[in-house]
């Protein structure tokens, strides 16, 4: 019984509790949205380098109206595997922390390119693209990844803390509950990549750029 009870305390009210009540938590948010205030800024600048990535941006636009849902879905899923997996990665490294606290920011100027670069050149059209095709997934990923990018923080600090002083938080079988929690997690990343293809399948057709 205390096997079961145990069990589902991987990510219980307590936990999504201490979770909130932790500043780390909103310091993230932050600053991934200074990653997209910069990404949305930056990109209206001349220079060449900025037109390159007006350049990569276009063709990602073309290349995501003309795939299928599977694609578009495999694509999106990739991205966020990506950041998923370095958060995890880094969190086992004592000095993982800093580098996961910057995750956000350039998931943020990704994000925050895209957008900035449809708004300068299509006005409300690159909006509408936006708000129907961007934001409605990335906020439901972008969600998920703060929490597994707080959760990673945490792991990594008492990785730091063991190392140095021998004295790191751990609970029993943490490393278990953390990977689930990952997962768990992901498992909701992956449903905002399925809104992101589903999106692109609906509205592609009628942002002609």
């Amino acid at each position: 019984m205390s096997k079961l009870k145990n069990k589902y305390k991987v990510y219980n009210g307590k936990v999504i509790k201490e979770t909130l009540e932790n500043s780390r938590f909103f310091i993230l948010i932050i600053i991934f949205a200074v990653g997209i205030i910069f990404g949305a800024s930056a990109i209206r600048k001349d220079g060449k380098l900025t037109d390159e990535i007006k350049i990569l941006i276009s063709n990602f636009t073309m290349l995501r109206a003309g795939q299928g849902m599977m694609k578009n879905f495999c694509n999106s899923l990739l991205v966020n595997l990506s950041f998923c997996l370095s958060s995890v990665f880094l969190a086992f490294s004592i000095i993982g922390y800093p580098f996961i606290m910057l995750l956000p920011l350039f998931r943020g100027i990704a994000i925050g390119a895209v957008s900035g670069y449809l708004y300068s050149v299509y006005k409300l059209m690159g909006l509408g693209y936006s708000l129907l095709m961007i934001y409605p997934a990335a906020l439901i990923s972008i969600t998920a990844m703060i929490f597994i990018f707080n959760e990673s923080c945490e792991y990594s600090s008492n990785v730091y803390m063991k190392a140095v002083s021998g004295k790191g938080i751990y609970k029993k079988n943490e490393t278990r509950y953390f990977l689930i929690r990952q997962l768990l997690f992901f498992v909701i990343t992956a449903l905002g990549a399925l809104i992101d293809s589903v999106s692109a399948l609906l509205f592609s057709r009628f942002f002609i750029f």
